[in-house]
């Protein structure tokens, strides 16, 4: 298979991938009352790390920051996040899970990871899937970084 083919090829992969994952949290994330766009919202937001910039967050959502203000005020008022200034930077906006708000990402992740499509890969399958997806997503990055 020539380069442009396998290229063509991986493209459809992965948007049959990104359908069936779609599909397979859809019922988890109707549960939570969430919409797609709410429920990758909350799934970003590490209770165990440090805040992210709304900023950031928007980054890693690859859309406009003005769509996660949106998304934050959403989450706001169904009492699963609050904006809250970064610690070491008051001037920036973060977004921070309430209590219900941990209780509802951690119902997302384990209905996701119940119906994961990876389960059908080893441990190391899985390893190296990973290995190669965070090369291409920090190539692509990289590039929109550059240009």
């Amino acid at each position: 298979m020539e380069n442009l083919e396998l290229n063509a090829v991986l493209v459809e992969q992965l948007l049959g991938l990104n359908s069936l994952v779609t599909a397979m949290t859809k019922e988890v994330v109707e549960k939570e009352g969430l919409n797609e766009s709410q429920a990758n919202l909350l799934w970003l937001i590490d209770p165990q790390a440090d805040p992210v910039p709304l900023r950031e967050l928007a980054l890693r959502l690859q859309c406009d920051p003005s769509n996660v203000t949106l998304l934050s005020a959403k989450l706001e008022e169904k009492g699963l996040a609050k904006r809250a200034p970064h610690p070491q930077d008051g001037r920036v906006r973060t977004l921070v899970l309430t209590r219900a708000g941990k209780r509802s990402r951690d119902r997302l992740l384990a209905g996701a990871y119940a119906r994961s499509p990876f389960t059908a890969l080893g441990d190391r399958e899985q390893q190296q899937l990973h290995r190669l997806l965070a090369k291409v997503l920090e190539s692509r990055t990289t590039a929109r970084a550059a240009g």
